[in-house]
């Protein structure tokens, strides 16, 4: 497995033109200037996944992958950009590597049932994908800084300044292996608005304010019920 990124050659140095990294046009540059990237590395028959300028090329072989590292920096050169020497390395699927904000590596833990009764799409070895524990992190410092006790805002207020965040996070992980994590999440969320609420959230918030109430009356987004294999059976 090779994880890398591109950067561009030359010095830093002030301008009136051109766009920022990380500008909102970013994207769209990148693929311009690596679609003939896409096109060569395909033609060497190596199957590569890719966007802006981070991308994967999945490998059978440390050898295959040193020699796609090698034909990348090749085709890069030519369209007068190189590898990123710190985001560019070979690493092994059962490792794991981080892609698009997510951890994707092969599953270890031993499955007690048969395939044919586990009723999910887990099995012995395969890929999954989690969210990354920095994205985590950054998820749950935004909903503390919105949820503080000072913050001047009733509950339905409240709720309508999370339900954004929730929505936009949870739906850009919802197909990752994330149910477990989700309802943790959820958890977590209920105490930080009963904590908002009432002070301190063992001050009987889950009977002053309970659950159903927060999701049935006020529409706080759950994050669980985004998930698509339980959104279908909610319908």
């Amino acid at each position: 497995m090779l994880k890398a990124g591109s950067y561009g050659k030359g010095q830093l140095f002030p301008s009136e033109r051109g766009t920022p990294q990380g500008g909102v046009v970013s994207p769209t540059l990148s693929n311009i200037l690596l679609t003939p990237f896409d096109r060569e590395v395909r033609l060497r028959g190596y199957q590569l996944t890719r966007y802006a300028d981070d991308w994967v090329i999945t490998c059978k072989s440390a050898a295959e992958a040193r020699a796609a590292v090698e034909a990348a920096g090749r085709v890069l050169k030519q369209l007068g950009v190189e590898l990123h020497p710190q985001k560019t390395r070979i690493v092994h699927v059962q490792d794991g590597f981080e892609f698009l904000g997510y951890k994707i590596k092969r599953g270890k833990k031993k499955l007690y049932l048969p395939e044919s009764k586990i009723r999910s799409q887990a099995r012995q070895g395969a890929l999954y994908a989690y969210p990354k524990e920095k994205s985590i992190h950054r998820f749950m410092d935004r909903v503390r800084q919105r949820t503080k006790r000072k913050v001047p805002l009733q509950t339905k207020e409240l709720i309508e300044e999370l339900n954004p965040l929730l929505r936009g996070w949870g739906e850009y992980y919802k197909r990752a292996h994330v149910r477990l994590l989700f309802n943790r999440l959820d958890r977590w969320i209920l105490h930080r608005i009963w904590s908002h609420r009432f002070k301190r959230w063992r001050n009987a918030g889950w009977k002053r304010l309970p659950r159903k109430m927060l999701y049935r009356d006020f529409g706080l987004v759950n994050l669980v019920g985004l998930i698509p294999s339980i959104a279908s059976r909610q319908q």
